[in-house]
């Protein structure tokens, strides 16, 4: 079905807010949540109505990071077929990470990638730009193009994806010192991939012909202590340069352990991890080969363990799927010689999912689930006026979702292009079902089938 009318009646939901699901009507009226109504109050006469008894009404999600490729690889994902992964798991706006062909490292580069958005996204995006030119013209272009954060990797580029990477990686604790000044100045978050080169260079050192091509080998190449060491400067020196940082996919409790540090000695400290490293253990490695290799990689069991209590309590606050896809060919190789696959997986269509799962289990309180997947991504990054929540005034995003549904991961039927690399999630099964994707009071998923349009999605940036 396609629906698409000025006004929206959606009756006999739970609308989830501010950390509880509360009875009420919901009605939009031009893609705005116009006013919450006592259940069975009067509509306007030419709304549409929609009956959602016995669901919930979430706030579409958030999904902070997401890698498209396109243009330069669409074979391994494109915004169109991206976006529908992204519909299809009810994420109604996902930040795009710079990496590409150019590197997103100035206004515009930023630019043409918007336009391509626009053409083929069914769904809101951001876009994040990159420092690593060290060029403030480049950076305030950035801005000025409506980047929605910046993106630096610690580590250096790998070598054979240098064209994918400009402006992007630093290396230099002297340069990343100046990346990060200038990003404090203008008010946006910086993400940081933390990975140290320089240990990452002493680890294969020391690991000279003994180094491991075999698929467990890629947990000796790449120990805590790279990413420990690397959250640890970059802390340090977010406390003096003053940029709001962001540490990405964090994959240990030291590291979860540091932001609550950092944060209660006043540093404008977040954090955020995917399903993979909450869920999975080093084991994943022997289990699924290259289509479980990712950076950082899937630790041991206490980490595992202490990366879920962090999430439990908070102290990791946003909940990412680190969407990373790249086709069969790229990933096989790794089967002989796990160092020449690339690392990622594919991720958007089970990261949602998986975390409302866990909440239904017991696992983790539905509050901190919701609003690591809706509000938090949208306040840290500034667009909680129009996303994140569904008081009166904000976009009109939103799910519907049944609690007592139940769903099976078929990677064969995912929405996206990479859909083979999700092996480590094939024939998961979670409790609930998402039902039905809105964007702006518009319907762009139902119940398994994408409805479109392409080309809806706009550019968001921070207000």
């Amino acid at each position: 079905m396609s629906i698409s009318v000025s006004d929206l009646m959606i009756r006999n939901g739970n609308v989830y807010s501010e950390g509880q699901l509360v009875e009420v009507d919901l009605l939009v009226s031009d893609g705005k949540v116009k006013q919450w109504m006592a259940p069975g109050a009067p509509a306007p006469g030419d709304a549409k109505e929609i009956d959602a008894a016995g669901l919930w009404v979430l706030p579409g999600l958030i999904d902070a990071h997401f890698h498209c490729r396109a243009p330069a690889y669409s074979e391994r994902e494109d915004f169109g077929t991206g976006s529908q992964a992204a519909a299809a798991a009810g994420v109604t706006t996902y930040f795009e990470m710079p990496i590409s062909t150019p590197g997103v490292s100035n206004g515009k580069v930023l630019k043409d990638r918007q336009e391509l958005a626009e053409k083929e996204s069914y769904v809101d995006f951001g876009l994040y730009a990159a420092p690593g030119t060290l060029d403030p013209n480049d950076v305030n272009s950035a801005v000025e193009a409506g980047a929605i954060g910046f993106k630096i990797f610690l580590h250096a580029a790998p070598p054979e994806r240098l064209d994918e990477f400009t402006g992007i990686c630093i290396t230099d604790d002297g340069d990343l010192f100046r990346a990060l000044k200038m990003v404090a100045a203008t008010g946006r978050v910086c993400s940081v991939h933390a990975e140290d080169e320089t240990i990452l260079q002493e680890v294969a050192a020391e690991l000279g012909d003994d180094i491991r091509t075999d698929p467990e080998g890629h947990l000796s190449h790449r120990p805590p202590v790279v990413e420990n060491y690397a959250s640890a400067r970059v802390l340090a020196l977010s406390e003096h340069s003053g940029v709001k940082i962001h540490l990405a996919h964090i994959s240990t409790g030291f590291v979860a352990e540091m932001v609550e540090l950092a944060r209660a000695n006043g540093i404008d400290a977040s954090a955020e991890t995917c399903p993979h490293y909450v869920e999975f253990d080093n084991t994943v490695m022997k289990e699924f080969g290259p289509f479980g290799k990712v950076n950082p990689p899937i630790r041991g069991g206490e980490d595992k363990k202490a990366l879920r209590a962090a999430v439990r309590r908070g102290a990791v606050d946003i909940l990412v799927s680190d969407h990373s896809p790249f086709t069969m060919e790229e990933k096989e190789v790794g089967m002989t010689d796990i160092r020449k696959a690339p690392s990622g997986a594919p991720g958007i269509e089970m990261s949602g999912r998986y975390y409302l799962d866990q909440a239904l289990r017991g696992e983790f309180p539905l509050d901190i689930i919701l609003n690591g997947l809706t509000i938090n991504p949208a306040r840290r990054f500034g667009i909680d006026a129009q996303k994140g929540h569904l008081l009166p005034g904000a976009d009109a995003d939103f799910l519907l979702f049944d609690p007592d549904g139940e769903t099976t991961i078929d990677i064969n039927e995912l929405k996206t292009k990479s859909r083979k690399g999700a092996q480590m999630w094939d024939g998961r099964t979670f409790k609930g079902r998402l039902l039905s994707t809105w964007l702006r009071g518009n319907l762009v998923y139902d119940d398994g089938e994408i409805v479109g349009p392409a080309g809806a999605g706009r550019l968001v940036r921070p207000q």
